[in-house]
């Protein structure tokens, strides 16, 4: 089973998750204040808790405060409280310097399988994959860390003469027929918006 770290940052106002499909779920310092908006019952909380108003509160249910400085940002130190795949929620539209971070994490540690944040949900496709979505469906593609080549078929400007990077990015690509497939030679992330991700049909495929 995944775990759910919930981060600082812009994150939905509502979200339809499971709480019982996640073995653990962990906040990091104002993650706490985002997981009881979504009324998300943490099992541990991380950081130096500096950015949370709910402090004290976090102190009281026996959560202990890491020193304020440290070598990581406390998402990093959720991320590394356990092991295996985990999705994320937070994270969006807050300072630049946080998210190069995060996404510097991400690189080094692992990308989470989806990312839900206010604006924007990003998830990572690993294996060949086909996607379900309307004709005309606003999608981006990027990688986090190399050079990946994609096969795609279903989109409006195909990725196969279009290597992904950090630096190189299929922004705001569409799709051309109801169905994608992408089959690429790394973990390749895809962002969409999150109306638009509750209606996606995301499913592995045969090689």
């Amino acid at each position: 089973m995944k775990r759910l770290i919930i981060v600082g940052g812009k994150a939905p106002d509502k979200l339809d998750i499971d709480r019982n499909s996640y073995s653990a779920v962990i906040a990091a310092d104002s993650g706490y204040d985002t997981a009881r908006k979504l009324g998300i019952e943490i099992d541990s909380a991380v950081g130096d808790f500096d950015s949370t108003s709910l402090r004290n509160e976090l102190i009281g249910k026996g959560f202990v405060p890491c020193s304020h400085d440290k070598d990581c940002s406390d998402t990093e130190l959720a991320v590394r409280s356990g092991s295996g795949d985990y999705d994320l929620i937070g994270g969006g539209e807050g300072r630049i310097d946080h998210t190069l971070e995060l996404l510097s994490m991400m690189q080094r540690l692992g990308a989470p399988a989806v990312w839900y944040m206010a604006s924007d949900t990003v998830f990572r496709i690993d294996a060949a994959t086909e996607i379900s979505a309307p004709a005309g469906t606003d999608i981006s593609f990027f990688a986090l860390s190399g050079t990946v080549h994609a096969h795609t078929e279903g989109l409006v400007w195909e990725l196969d003469e279009f290597p992904l990077s950090s630096t190189a990015v299929s922004l705001s690509n569409r799709t051309d027929t109801g169905h994608i497939l992408i089959d690429a030679d790394g973990i390749v992330m895809a962002r969409v918006s999150p109306d638009v991700f509750r209606e996606l049909q995301i499913r592995p495929v045969a090689r």
